[in-house]
């Protein structure tokens, strides 16, 4: 029993790790969406990716973990839950999956809330980019190019940037 309780609680102190980095990376993140930093908000998406990713790995290892457990002990995987898991252990992997686990609740909870502050701040920008397009933009810029048979609209559009002095 004690074999999948150590790589079940490495595999959680990994994902601990994990989201602690992902949590890391969306605060940096939502620093360069306010400063403007397009270069390093580039960088920290592969890196946010790639974190996902072995996050993603690791849930994978955890999933397989269980299910070890239950071919072994033959449950069903269905019925089985990390609290019913936690039930069966002794008292020092109880408490440590515990921790573990709160642990890892909360910082998924802060990455949402991080990740929802960013997505406000992306959706105002896109709003506030819009706004502008509209200002020198006539309505008329905003019509699609092709028709919906496909074929290319006539130019009827004035110029009015390229005529109107700022």
């Amino acid at each position: 029993m004690n074999v999948w309780l150590d790589e079940l609680i490495e595999t959680l102190e990994q994902l601990n790790v994990v989201y602690e980095e992902l949590l890391d990376t969306a605060k940096i993140k939502q620093r360069c969406l306010i400063s403007g930093n397009i270069e390093e908000i580039e960088m920290l998406l592969y890196r946010e990716k790639n974190q996902g990713e072995i996050a993603q790995l690791l849930e994978e290892k955890r999933l397989n973990i269980v299910k070890k457990y239950c071919q072994a002990h033959r449950t069903e995987e269905n019925n089985i839950t990390m609290k019913s898991l936690i039930n069966e252990m002794d008292n020092f992997h109880r408490e440590k999956v515990h921790n573990l686990l709160n642990n890892l609740t909360h910082l998924i909870k802060q990455l949402q809330k991080i990740n929802q502050t960013n997505t406000t701040l992306i959706h105002y920008s896109l709003e506030i980019t819009d706004d502008i397009i509209k200002i020198f933009c006539p309505t008329a810029f905003q019509c699609p190019v092709y028709q919906p048979t496909g074929k290319k609209q006539d130019n009827k559009l004035p110029m009015v940037l390229i005529d109107t002095e700022i």
